[in-house]
């Protein structure tokens, strides 16, 4: 069973003894760095998502917009990483609409 809803979780042992294993030879942060880009370079979806998530932020959750006349449109937008322009693009988007 996780924390009550609206705790605040002030102990955070894990993430201190972590940052005292790197604090104490900060050359493992490196290579733990090094492994997770390699990783994502070689496919892996969760390293990549790992990636992403560290240089952009999580993304938002799906939003929904519903008009008052009971129309569902929910648009999809696929994204890739531009190396040579260090940002997003857009590459493809798909809008679902429904009645």
């Amino acid at each position: 069973m996780g924390r009550p809803i609206g705790s605040v979780n002030r102990e955070r042992p894990f993430n201190d003894a972590l940052r005292i294993a790197l604090r104490g030879n900060p050359l493992r942060l490196r290579r733990i760095v090094e492994k997770l880009t390699l990783k994502a370079e070689d496919g892996d979806l969760a390293a990549i998502r790992e990636v992403a998530d560290r240089l952009d932020g999580r993304p938002l959750a799906q939003t929904h917009n519903t008009d008052v006349d009971g129309e569902l449109r929910v648009i999809i937008r696929k994204l890739t990483y531009d190396g040579d322009e260090n940002q997003m693009i857009e590459v493809n988007t798909k809008t679902i609409e429904r009645d």
